[in-house]
């Protein structure tokens, strides 16, 4: 299987960006389409989908918990805060990618700060940060109600999660976070394989408990910033990732594989979200929210019958 996901990314990718070839030949439309419009799209649903996939990975691993990831967690949730803020206070200010960072970072803040009171590590972290999420996204509706109507779709559309109208610099940003995160999370990996045994195991073979968590944290923190600013806040994506790649390998942790999935999972509901009849197409965060849904419905059902 691990031979067969290189192959899957490559012809979902490879579909996906060819599609206005498939439609209409090869123009000078077309030729526009391709490069300006198709492939940065399909570029940044791989490495979004990719940094979600990492980044539920670690907050799984850290939270002990299945359902440990930046969306529930409330870090997609205070990027986005940061990041309308930065578009509707401080126009031209900043860029939106800072104030989405600031949001993610204020975040993490808060639940550490929350973890420090409480002295744990786990399930504390999940309701700690579903209230903080909860906050943020109070916060979200309530600059949609100060602005207006024009500006409220289209942050909305936004908030849903969306692949539409990249462009190469926005190719380029989630191009260049996921080798550097990536691989900052890859020599972290055997620490936080050991540190699954718990924690005054891992102390005792050596492993700065601490330490790797707050790094593991923050890489975590901003590579799912990172797909946020790219391709707003997908939801659920981070969530599902690790608990496929978990059946099909059956090992724990398993960094490449499950931003392989990741990517696929994104790409495939991008390809079903354009393939709606024309007029009808969604923004992709819902077709991830749906499909993500009914995967954790199906899940629970599964645990019922057992």
């Amino acid at each position: 299987m691990a031979k067969i996901l290189p192959l899957i990314v490559l012809v979902l990718a490879g579909y996906s960006a060819a599609v206005p070839y498939f439609e209409g030949g090869d123009s000078h439309v077309n030729h526009w389409l391709f490069w300006e419009l198709w492939l940065p799209r399909t570029l940044v649903a791989i490495g979004a989908g990719a940094a979600l996939g990492l980044s539920g990975a670690i907050f799984q691993s850290l939270t002990k918990n299945p359902l440990g990831s930046p969306d529930i967690i409330g870090i997609n949730a205070g990027a986005s805060v940061g990041a309308i803020a930065v578009s509707l206070i401080w126009v031209n200010s900043l860029p939106i990618a800072a104030g989405a960072m600031m949001g993610a970072l204020i975040v993490l803040l808060l639940i550490l700060l929350t973890l420090r009171i409480t002295g744990t590590f786990g399930m504390q972290m999940i309701v700690a940060g579903i209230a903080i999420n909860a906050f943020a996204l109070a916060l979200v509706q309530f600059a949609l109600t100060g602005v207006r109507q024009e500006d409220a779709y289209q942050i909305s559309i936004w908030l849903s999660g969306s692949l539409a109208q990249l462009t190469w610099q926005v190719v380029i940003a989630i191009g260049s976070a996921i080798p550097i995160f990536g691989l900052a999370l890859w020599a972290l990996k055997r620490s936080l394989i050991v540190m699954r045994l718990g924690d005054h195991t891992a102390q005792v073979l050596g492993v700065c408990v601490s330490k790797v968590t707050l790094m593991s944290l923050i890489f975590a923190t901003l590579l799912a910033t990172f797909a946020v600013v790219s391709a707003g806040p997908i939801t659920f994506l981070a969530l599902v990732a690790p608990h496929i790649t978990y059946k099909l390998f059956k090992q724990p942790l398993l960094l490449l594989p499950t931003a392989m999935v990741g990517s696929i999972l994104l790409l495939s509901a991008d390809l079903l979200a354009r393939a709606l009849p024309k007029g009808s197409s969604l923004p992709v965060g819902v077709v991830t929210s749906a499909l993500g849904g009914i995967y954790l419905l199906v899940l629970l059902l599964k645990a019922w019958k057992r």
